[in-house]
């Protein structure tokens, strides 16, 4: 019963406060307004972020479940909400915001018994630097999978969702792994999701998103569901991390990826483009509800797989060579739809120009009309 009132409370919360930050939102000037890369109709205001680590702070404290995370995780979210909301309202230089985000991984990586990690995981053998390493990889971690849910919040329900699928199994693995305090804020921050994807979700009864989430809650997702996979790995009897890992490589390898290109290209890893695979996805014609079901399908097989891995204790080294996989397929998607849409955009360039020519040229043309009637252009 007091699962059932905590789920039903952060729902209904959520979507109240929803409600009522929408329209405050469009008066404090907190919205995202469409641009050469944001194809929205609209101001669409950014408080679903608010609205859903709000309700999660106010259903942990009140059911007495705050310690499950600890107290490092509860300042690191309020420290990554308040910079994102001030970066909803006034965007903030890409470095501030890197070391925003650092600063947080490191608030966080202070709560975790990180040295678990290090001795079960990574570098069996080399214990004199290895707790190092693994500081390192954490912090990079943490803040990798913050910016990495900012990236593929770009299509509609997509970063919620996506959120979602990695809850659920973050949730089962937890149950696998006896770590059932973590169980119910898992469950409560996806109750706290599907209340906002209510909102953000498209459907046959909603043809387009009336809020966003915002920075404020995508890197906050970012962060909740990074501390949580390590929470998981550091345990006594930790799950591999390498098999968790499974559960985010879409959002991960997608980030990799484009940022690799990007600095190919000659550019800032930190510039905005149409490059991430959701809009790859868009450009090759898929609708935003199928770009956003594509990706959720491709991230819910792949938590499956790491789930399995951890179930059936498949070895680490395994569950890593098999990342090759989902690695590779992303590759090859991303490398042949670059070409064809470079191609396509080539192609349709030429045609405008020669239509331009053709109007604006030095020689008028004629044109056949009906009936034999020369018109000149």
């Amino acid at each position: 019963m007091e699962v059932v009132i905590s789920n039903i409370s952060i729902f209904v919360l959520c979507v109240a406060l929803i409600v009522v930050l929408r329209r405050a939102s469009v008066a404090l000037a907190l919205v995202d307004l469409p641009d050469a890369r944001k194809q929205h109709i609209g101001a669409v205001p950014l408080c679903g972020g608010i609205a859903i680590f709000t309700t999660f702070a106010v259903v942990n404290f009140l059911s007495g479940h705050m310690h499950a995370f600890g107290l490092n995780f509860w300042v690191g979210l309020f420290v990554v909400v308040a910079v994102g909301t001030l970066d909803d309202r006034h965007p903030l230089p890409a470095s501030l915001r890197l070391i925003m985000q650092f600063l947080v991984a490191a608030i966080l990586i202070g709560g975790l018994n990180i040295g678990q990690i290090s001795s079960a995981e990574f570098a069996p053998g080399v214990a004199a630097w290895a707790g190092a390493l693994i500081v390192v990889v954490g912090l990079c971690f943490i803040a990798g999978l913050m910016n990495s849910w900012n990236m593929i919040d770009g299509v509609d329900g997509l970063a919620g969702g996506a959120a979602v699928v990695a809850l659920i199994w973050l949730m089962l693995v937890a149950e696998v792994k006896d770590m059932g305090e973590l169980i119910l804020p898992f469950e409560l921050l996806l109750t706290g999701l599907c209340g906002f994807l209510i909102f953000n979700m498209r459907s046959p009864w909603r043809t387009r998103a009336s809020i966003f989430l915002g920075d404020a809650g995508s890197m906050a997702l970012g962060a909740t569901i990074a501390y949580g996979i390590l929470l998981l790995a550091s345990d006594t009897s930790p799950a591999p991390f390498m098999a968790l890992l499974w559960i985010v490589i879409i959002p991960v390898t997608d980030t990799l990826s484009l940022m690799i290109r990007r600095v190919l290209a000659g550019r800032s890893p930190m510039s905005a483009d149409r490059w991430h695979l959701h809009h790859l996805l868009l450009d090759a014609g898929y609708t935003p509800m199928a770009t956003t079901n594509i990706i959720l399908v491709a991230s819910a097989v792949c938590g499956g797989i790491g789930y399995l891995g951890i179930r059936t204790d498949v070895p680490e080294i395994v569950m890593m060579a098999g990342l090759v996989i989902p690695v590779g397929i992303h590759t090859l998607f991303v490398t042949i739809a670059s070409r064809s849409i470079a191609r396509l955009r080539t192609v349709l360039s030429k045609s405008r120009g020669s239509v331009g020519d053709a109007a604006a040229g030095d020689k008028p043309q004629t044109v056949i009309m009906p009936r034999k009637t020369n018109v000149k252009i």
